[in-house]
């Protein structure tokens, strides 16, 4: 059995598609201990969502599929080759999500008590309706939504994006979940209401036991929320390691064109703002070297050539970078965006 909560290995998702086949997670690794919160960060597009969304196999009848060899371990349980009773039961009960954009996710004909009432009883066959819109109430309340037993007779389009996105969290720990997926839970809010929920979230980290996933492509959330970071580009991880780590002491050009993509005071040059420039790779071509290489301004031949292997700096930090080999050319880090 596995020693961890939740082991991936070698993880990787294709989408099948006219042209050909999508590979849009390569090789991904990660763990994921009880009462710990992972951040996975990327621009858009870099695979981040699709990794999360494996770990409960939620594809519905898109054209994305596990490829074999991939492992996903859940508390020493095979999630790959899980049948369709074993997967409803694990969604919910094992992992929850809580879903970017809540007005899509919610369904539009239902109560939002009816939703949250809906998840308890499909687990707990036990649970009567009126037990389980009880249960809907006190967890509406729990979330912080004001006057919860006349919200719970509400529809989605009769709340707010915060108070939306509140209910999403309900239901995410309506059956007591023992994972909590967030993905992008903040980017459809205003940053009031951003700081609410996220405030939110920390408070149920501190109060429970249970084990975080946050998938963001804003660098500025990360910090206060999570205990460890993984950078992600092309369907790969580039650099891991705990938030100091990364924040403080980053190591792949990556990290670094992240960090300076975000504003900050401390930056004098009032010119535009910090873009990489480029695009990513095609992802149904083969990617014979650094995915990154054609964007990073510390190219050198080796990195089209060949991938690089993961260095670990440190127990916790390691980087998949040339840069790190003992005969690559020393460079001097550029000034982030954060940095005095």
């Amino acid at each position: 059995m596995s020693e961890h909560l939740l082991e991936v290995k070698d993880l990787h998702v294709s989408f099948s598609s006219y042209a050909g086949k999508i590979r849009a997670v390569r090789g991904v690794d990660f763990h994921l201990d009880a009462g710990e919160t992972l951040a996975i960060v990327g621009e858009s597009g870099c695979g981040k969502t699709v990794t999360v969304k494996a770990l409960m196999k939620l594809y519905g009848n898109s054209a994305a599929f596990i490829e074999e060899g991939s492992v996903i371990t859940f508390k020493g349980q095979d999630v790959v080759h899980m049948n369709a009773k074993e997967i409803s039961k694990l969604r919910g009960e094992g992992i929850g999500m809580i879903f970017q954009d809540p007005m899509t996710s919610l369904n539009p004909t239902m109560t939002v008590g009816n939703q949250i009432a809906e998840g308890i009883r499909v687990h707990d066959k036990t649970v009567s309706k009126q037990a389980a819109l009880e249960k809907a109430v006190k967890l509406l309340d729990m979330v912080g939504i004001p006057s919860p037993e006349e919200r719970v007779k509400q529809y989605p389009h009769q709340l707010s994006g915060g108070m939306r996105q509140r209910v999403m969290i309900a239901i995410a720990i309506a059956c007591d979940a023992d994972i909590i997926i967030c993905d992008e839970p903040t980017t459809a809010l205003d940053v009031t209401i951003q700081a609410q929920v996220l405030e939110l979230l920390n408070e149920l980290k501190e109060t429970t036991n249970k084990a975080f996933i946050l998938v963001t492509h804003d660098l500025g959330i990360v910090f206060d929320f999570a205990d460890r970071i993984q950078v992600m580009y092309a369907g790969q991880i580039m650099e891991r390691g705990t938030k100091y780590e990364l924040f403080d002491d980053p190591h792949h050009p990556y990290t670094w064109a992240l960090h300076n993509s975000v504003p900050s005071k401390q930056v004098h040059n009032k010119g535009a703002l910090y873009s990489i420039e480029g695009t990513p790779p095609d992802l149904m071509m083969p990617i014979t070297g650094c995915p990154f290489a054609e964007r990073c301004d510390y190219c050198m031949p080796i990195c089209k050539q060949r991938m690089p292997e993961e260095i670990y700096l440190t127990e916790t930090h390691a980087v998949s970078c040339w840069l790190e080999h003992s005969m690559a050319p020393k460079v001097t880090r550029p000034v982030l965006g954060g940095d005095e």
